[in-house]
């Protein structure tokens, strides 16, 4: 390929270069740049294209490049062999040889340097020998006046750590870069269709975009299929046995079994990988889903018969080497009869020891042998469980329906309402042969899921009645239900707080759903200590055993505690981690959609809320409870932000309408309550009804942050110096729980009554504190309201960038952030803070994410900014 096609649409990196080799040249002292990517990205092309440019204007250019040398200074040594300079042989390898050596050559090109400018040219340092990266290093870090550059390529992590150096890394090819490309190649201007398909077909590489450009010319085919027709057109026009590496390759992805499943030698195998890699016949590089197409074009070549005895073969190779059973088993699934003993076997075998979604995958195929085997689907269901939620219930029903024994379909249905949420089998299971337990694990599904259900749920948690006892796991599980029914129905506290604690009572017990109830009754208890430590557990344990659903769930609830003290950075972390997860899996979690929106509008991300909302279909959660108040809740303070306040006012109102029909007086909708008094305030409507139930619900549930609510719902609907005290009050409260966000925005209005009744020194006051508590608190939507109140009483004060922006970080942090700016490593971090290296890791990925940085480069610039 030429490189006028690898350096496609990277322009900006020629220009980088250039300025440093330009500066060099001209006697602005040494400069080096490093330029960074994958295979085909065109960096060897940038590095020839420097190398020439500076030719032409007198620079003397060294160049070389790496293939994997070891002998130590070998690429080195060409180097510098082309100015006439030798690189003496090491008598021995210790420091103080290396050094002498080193300083001898560095010299040498300052020599050469006082003559003409000199460019070194290093291209795939990391496929140099170490000693010459060593070298590069030693160079980098003397650097000074000199009219030297360097220009180096990189493609995997060096072993070595460079000093600084310029970095320019070469992204993938933009759509619009694509779309330039194919209309210089193909001569005709691309739709948008076909932009995106050659797009994921190469990745961005241009390497890669220039095959397959070649290919679908060739071919005259414009379709998404047109990879595989390619693929497989251009392996039959390859030698045989170059078929039978490639198809073998594609099927075992093991290089050392290539030879014996294509019966070829071990030299003519690995020579025929090189060749098909040459014509990127194999997707190497590429994303892993374009690589599948490609890989399934090479298999295209074999006939279905011809396909399954390659399997075949796979299978017993890869048995007969010592490879596990789950890479015999990815063989097995393949073939269209799994007839013999030992595969069966195998596939058992794998599915014990594999991954949630491997294990299916072999189950599946087990099912198809033996439908009527009732635990065997039940195995299948409960892996199945863990990523695909609606697979599951299918194999639990038919399990169910395949069996009459009481306990097991007691045992099933369990696991169906669990797995969909839903009743379905609830009823059916009961039996009057049933133990004790199965009857109270039934009673705690089913209230588990009615509290979900805003048509059921009042009558719910009327009936709600605790076992006797909490000594098994089942009433264990009763009990957390139940404490969410007392709470939700505005029954006692102390009741509520002491059936979560024993449900919690067995540390060793994993059940998402009863633990999400304790944690959820004692976050609002204000006990968010023990809330996170429950949640802690479950999400690390969930994580643990692959069971991504109940880690969502523990994550949404996770999110909910560090909201409530005002962490919005963990909070919206753990609600996106979630979503992906759900995206990932293909399934439904409305709830996590609708809190990662909530957060987004805290944190000033308008577009993303947006979004997110409308992703929510109103209809599918309108029977589910909080679910719907909160979705209606974030349409409102949505409607807000775009200054439509009569949009914001009417859905509040639905809000408030939600609540009082659902007929509980549950005190975890507090925080909606407030959010409805504060938007109907602002829009000019009578708040009464919402204050006064916000007042209702705080005295049933008597906690310091409670309290600080109602105070703060009276406080917004009143005016005059009264609303005052009660602002202040309010503030004292959320100062104790913490609860950072609530804080701040009590302090905010405090500073608007200040402002209102002309008392500017007050205003100011209240308003630099809630800047500092919303910045500290992650919203920056917070802190620009106040902000721009601020500045409208005559406060003085910048646009919150760096000093403010490490007010979000811990004290934890903060002290990691600075000795990491300061150039301590990690180890030495943990040592003066006497604390593990893990958790200074932990800060520091933290503190990155909060200042929207990646790398200790960048978070010295930023403080020294």
């Amino acid at each position: 390929m030429d490189d006028q096609s690898e350096l496609f649409g990277r322009e900006s990196v020629l220009t980088a270069v250039a300025h440093h080799t330009t500066a060099a040249r001209r006697g602005r002292g040494a400069q080096a740049v490093l330029v960074r990517g994958g295979r085909g990205s065109g960096k060897s092309a940038v590095l020839r294209l420097a190398a020439a440019t500076e030719t032409r204007a007198g620079t003397t250019v060294l160049s070389a490049g790496g293939h994997g040398e070891r002998l130590p200074l070998t690429v080195a040594r060409r180097l510098l062999a082309q100015a006439g300079t030798g690189v003496p042989e090491l008598t021995d390898t210790s420091a103080a040889s290396f050094y002498r050596v080193y300083r001898g050559m560095w010299r040498d090109v300052v020599t050469l340097a006082r003559k003409s400018p000199v460019c070194l040219v290093l291209d795939d340092l990391d496929a140099c020998d170490d000693a010459t990266v060593r070298w590069v290093d030693f160079v980098l870090r003397r650097l000074g006046d000199e009219p030297v550059s360097l220009v180096l390529s990189q493609n995997s992590p060096l072993h070595v750590d460079l000093a600084s150096a310029h970095v320019v890394d070469l992204q993938p090819l933009t759509t619009p870069q694509v779309a330039d490309m194919i209309s210089t190649t193909l001569h005709f201007p691309p739709d948008a269709v076909f932009t995106n398909l050659c797009l994921r077909l190469s990745g961005g590489i241009p390497s890669h975009l220039t095959t397959v450009l070649a290919d679908i010319r060739a071919a005259r085919a414009l379709r998404q299929e047109s990879v595989e027709l390619v693929a497989a057109r251009r392996l039959r026009d390859l030698p045989e046995h170059l078929r039978s590496i490639a198809t073998a390759l594609v099927v075992v992805d093991r290089e050392e079994l290539v030879g014996p499943l294509a019966g070829v030698s071990a030299r003519v195998a690995e020579n025929g990988i090189s060749t098909l890699r040459r014509h990127h016949l194999l997707g190497d590089g590429l994303p892993d889903h374009v690589r599948a197409w490609y890989r399934a074009g090479v298999l295209d070549v074999l006939d279905p018969a011809e396909a399954a005895e390659l399997r075949h073969r796979a299978a017993v190779v890869l048995d007969e080497f010592g490879h596990d059973a789950g890479a015999v088993a990815d063989q097995l699934v393949h073939l269209p009869a799994v007839d013999a003993p030992w595969m069966s076997q195998v596939l058992h075998e794998a599915a014990a020891g594999g991954q949630p979604r491997d294990a299916s995958r072999y189950l599946r195929r087990l099912v198809e042998l033996s439908p009527d085997d009732v635990e065997l689907r039940v195995t299948l269901a409960t892996e199945l469980s863990r990523h695909d939620p609606a697979q599951a219930c299918e194999h639990l029903a038919a399990a169910f329906h395949r069996t009459t024994d009481p306990e097991l379909r007691a045992a099933l249905a369990v696991k169906h309402a669990l797995t969909g949420r839903t009743r379905a089998f609830l009823r059916l299971a009961r039996d009057p042969a049933l133990s004790a337990d199965l009857v109270t694990l039934l009673d705690a599904v089913q209230l588990s899921i009615d509290l979900d259900d805003a048509r059921v749920v009042a009558a719910a948690v009327a009936k709600a009645t605790p076992p006797p006892a909490g000594d098994t796991t089942a009433q264990r599980c009763l009990l957390g239900v139940v404490a969410e029914a007392v709470m939700r129905g505005g029954g006692r506290m102390e009741a509520a707080v002491g059936y979560a604690r024993a449900a919690l009572a067995d540390s060793e017990a994993l059940t998402d759903w009863s633990m999400l109830s304790a944690a959820t009754v004692l976050r609002v208890a204000g006990h968010a200590g023990e809330a996170l430590s429950v949640l802690d557990r479950a999400v690390d344990a969930f994580s643990g055993n692959g069971d991504s659903l109940a880690r969502c769930r523990s994550l949404v609830q996770r999110a909910l505690v560090h909201m409530s003290l005002g962490d919005l950075p963990r909070a919206t972390q753990d609600a996106a981690t979630a979503v992906q997860a759900m995206r990932d899996g293909g399934w439904r979690l409305p709830r996590a959609i609708v809190l990662l929106a909530w957060l987004s509008l805290q944190t000033g991300n308008t577009p993303l809320a947006e979004k997110l909302l409308d992703e929510v279909d109103e209809d599918d959660v309108r029977h589910l409870t909080p679910i719907h108040r909160e979705y209606l809740r974030a349409s409102g303070w949505l409607a807000v932000v775009q200054d439509d306040l009569p949009l914001a006012a009417e859905r509040m109102t639905a809000c408030q309408k939600v609540m009082i029909e659902v007929g509980l007086s549950d005190p975890g909708a507090l925080p909606t309550w407030i959010d409805v008094v504060q938007v109907m305030t602002l829009a000019g409507r009578d708040a009464t009804a919402a204050t006064r139930e916000a007042d209702r619900l705080a005295k049933a549930w008597p906690t310091r942050e409670s309290a600080a609510f109602s105070l703060l719902a009276q406080a917004y609907a009143t005016t005059g110096l009264g609303a005052m005290d009660m602002a202040r009050a309010a503030a004292d409260g959320f100062a104790a729980v913490p609860s950072l966000i609530q804080q701040a925005r009590t302090e905010l209005l405090l500073g608007q009554r200040w402002a209102g009744v002309g008392d500017p020194r007050q205003a100011r006051a209240h308003l630099r504190a809630a800047v500092g508590l919303a910045l500290r608190a992650g919203s920056r939507a917070l802190a620009d309201s106040a902000r721009t109140v601020l500045l409208g009483v005559g406060g003085r004060m910048r646009v919150p960038s760096t000093v403010d922006g490490l007010a979000v970080l811990t004290a934890s942090e903060r002290k990691v952030v600075d000795l990491a700016a300061a150039g301590v490593t990690n180890r030495a971090i943990a040592d003066h803070l006497f604390v593990t290296l893990r958790t200074v890791e932990v800060h520091l990925t933290r503190a990155y994410r909060k200042l929207g940085i990646s790398s200790r480069a960048e978070l010295a610039d930023y403080l020294a900014s």
